[in-house]
């Protein structure tokens, strides 16, 4: 491959709702910039873009991964992006590798929430839009009622650049408004030009009325030409798209059928004829502590990468795909900011899907991969010295729901863990944390499917069979009532020296958050005092443990009021369970109960979902906090126990038709309603008897 200079580089994000053809595009982008020799397709299972054997057999993306095409004389790279709100986090970590997004709706499912989600999420990154309308070719499929969809969603700046010629099965090429002229693609993928159908002029010159009027109100000067009745040039037009696109004044719409490559030839013609370069991305910034300075991207600037995606291949090893903020990458190698190491690289590569080709140098605005770095991770910063401080990215969204993952076969424990930390670099939607209270390790993500995705990835790619289930509620035993001078004795003769140990205590409940409160009341002598620490170490030693259904003890208070002691059978550990036994039989005396954790749950959803949603929450013995209006959506904000969200991320997601969001963080702990607690205890108390 030849070099490239950073201001022939266009790197081209493909985002959208699950379904509407992304990877479709970026293989046709790929065939028509030849990179690759054939068109290869998803549904037959050859894609370069969709490559892991999960997204092989369900035939949808569940990563991010780069391509590349040439076209004229610009490089173009391609950024395939999964639409499943599970994988989330990827299309995130891609807005720093993106100059501009594409985002592809089809025509027969129309506007979508992945449609919207794409759109907001990119305006908040600063980046150009293009809408792409694909599929037209299909049954059922409506251009004009698509188009009326998103220009309604989204505003006044989407303006169709593109018409298709011929509906459904008759489509047969496209009208590309800027050029006025049409492309037919009956002889393949590269359209060939020609004069516009003169039964579709009409409709021709009324949305080139629209277009040219929405791109004249990007230049002042070429405004004021129009308005005084002049006629816009070719120029001039081509003059407001560039400047419309990247300052989105303009949403271009163009339309395609990808499956066959028909208009995607004009999608390349736009993005590299008008579309940003690397070079004029003007909002990266770093952080070093709490100062952000904005980034000069320069081609003969410091080197300044971001890795924005890792893979691990069973073969390679892991690949490591960076973007090349400013300069170009050291033949030496490269500091991780983040982690203050050096690493040094073998060679730099070119990444189609999983096949890399090797390239000389990377230069200012490119991507490219390396292999085997050993101390970065994706969403680090590389650079020359770590003292030009961290990328500033976007927030990624907050993991929603966890699982308990365990390995099938007892030996498997170190195995999991290394296997997980290979799962956790390839997919920064995930994380592993260990429950020291449980000792549960808990694999953390976006939904039930991406879980699951995980879990089954673990099995096929790294040989870790593991069994998923809710992880476990800590639950807190407290209780209710007072008792006074419970004995707690401990008294064990079997020839020689005996232990012995008697203690009196008191017990009374506290205010919930107080924890235990241990008071030595002991007058006289009764029990020595170097003895009183173990009767309370022996009772702490049950706190964790706990007495009615295996939770930790809290908010109670423990007197010690009188003992008895042997001269020579008494010493700290008999104390200790004399302290131990004291408190289990106080404890079941003072009407113990179970508290349960509550937590305070943000949930934004669209306004029409406000009613169902608050009927859920009650249904859950939640209770609402409040409510407010936020653009289109409302924000309500609610406790809930925690036994009623572990699932909540797919029940919201159903519930709202995947356009709902929620955080959740602990607020407090309450008390279980009594038939809860009450069957908690017996469920303990049948695994006890089991055991």
């Amino acid at each position: 491959m030849k070099t490239y200079e950073p201001g022939q580089i266009r790197n081209v994000g493909l985002y959208g709702h699950q379904g509407t053809g992304k990877t479709t595009v970026a293989e046709t982008l790929a065939f028509l910039g030849k990179a690759t020799t054939r068109l290869c397709s998803v549904v037959e299972g050859n894609s370069n873009f969709d490559f892991d054997g999960e997204e092989i057999r369900r035939k949808s993306s569940m990563s991010t991964a780069v391509g590349w095409a040439e076209w004229g004389k610009n490089l173009v790279n391609i950024i395939d992006t999964p639409g499943d709100s599970n994988f989330a986090a990827e299309a995130v970590m891609s807005l720093t590798a993106s100059d501009l997004g594409v985002i592809v709706v089809s025509a027969v499912d129309g506007f979508q929430v992945g449609t919207d989600k794409a759109f907001q999420m990119l305006q908040e990154a600063g980046l150009p839009i293009v809408i792409l309308i694909t599929k037209v070719d299909r049954e059922r499929s409506d251009f004009n009622k698509v188009l009326a969809q998103v220009q309604e969603a989204f505003g006044g700046a989407v303006v169709p650049i593109a018409l298709p010629i011929g509906t459904e099965a008759a489509f047969g090429g496209v009208v590309d408004l800027v050029g006025e002229e049409a492309r037919m693609y009956a002889s393949g993928p590269n359209g060939t030009k020609g004069a516009i159908p003169a039964n579709m002029n009409d409709a021709v010159a009324s949305a080139r009325e629209v277009m040219v009027e929405k791109l004249a109100e990007q230049d002042d000067e070429l405004m004021m030409k129009y308005l005084d009745g002049g006629e816009l040039s070719s120029d001039d037009i081509k003059v407001c798209l560039a400047k419309g696109l990247k300052s989105g004044g303009v949403v271009p719409v163009l339309v395609a059928n990808a499956a066959t490559g028909a208009g995607i030839d004009l999608l390349l013609d736009l993005v590299t004829g008008y579309g940003p370069s690397p070079l004029e991305r003007t909002n990266f910034k770093t952080r070093k502590g709490d100062v952000e300075e904005t980034v000069v991207v320069s081609p003969t600037g410091p080197f300044l990468g971001y890795v924005f995606k890792t893979t691990v291949d069973i073969q390679t090893g892991k690949i490591t795909i960076f973007r090349v903020i400013s300069g170009s990458v050291p033949a030496d190698g490269f500091a991780n900011v983040n982690t203050g190491t050096r690493e040094r690289f073998g060679g730099i590569g070119k990444l189609l899907g999983k096949k890399l080709e090797t390239i000389t140098t990377a230069v200012c605005g490119d991507i490219v991969a390396v292999v085997k770095l050993k101390e970065t991770r994706t969403g680090q910063t590389l650079a020359t010295d770590v003292s030009q401080g961290e990328l500033v990215t976007m927030a990624l969204p907050a993991t929603c729901i966890a699982y308990a993952v365990k390995p099938r076969s007892q030996g498997d424990e170190d195995k999991l863990s290394a296997a997980v930390q290979k799962l956790v670099e390839e997919d920064v939607g995930l994380t592993l944390s260990r429950d020291e209270e449980s000792k549960e390790f808990l694999l953390h993500g976006l939904g039930q499917a991406h879980i699951q995705t995980a879990v089954d990835k673990l099995k096929r790619k790294f040989g870790v069979d593991v069994e998923m289930k809710l992880p476990r509620i800590p639950y807190r035993e407290t209780i209710k009532g007072s008792v006074k001078f419970v004995e707690g004795k401990h008294k064990k003769q079997s020839g020689g020296r005996g232990q012995f140990g008697v203690c009196y205590i008191d017990m009374e409940p506290l205010p919930h958050g107080t924890g235990f409160v241990f008071e030595d009341a002991i007058f006289g002598g009764s029990i020595p005092r170097q003895f009183i620490p173990a009767v309370e170490k022996g009772i702490r030693d049950c706190l964790l443990k706990g007495v009615v259904a295996g939770y930790p003890v809290v908010d109670f208070k423990v007197r010690l009021v009188d003992g008895k002691y042997h001269d020579v059978d008494s010493d700290s550990r008999s104390f200790e369970m004399a302290g131990s036994r004291g408190f289990k039989a106080a404890f079941k005396q003072c009407r113990p109960t179970i508290l349960e954790p509550i937590m305070t749950v943000t949930i934004v959803i669209p306004d029409e979902c406000l009613g169902d949603i608050m009927g859920d929450v009650s249904s859950r013995r939640g209770r609402i906090i409040g409510t407010d209006a936020k653009g289109r959506n409302q924000v309500v904000k609610a406790t809930i126990p925690m036994s009623e969200v572990l699932t909540y991320a797919s029940d919201l997601r159903s519930m709202t038709s995947d356009r709902g969001t929620f955080q959740q963080e602990l607020s407090h702990y309450d008390e279980l309603p009594q038939n809860l607690a009450e069957k908690l205890m017996a469920e303990a108390k049948i695994e006890e008897e089991e055991e």
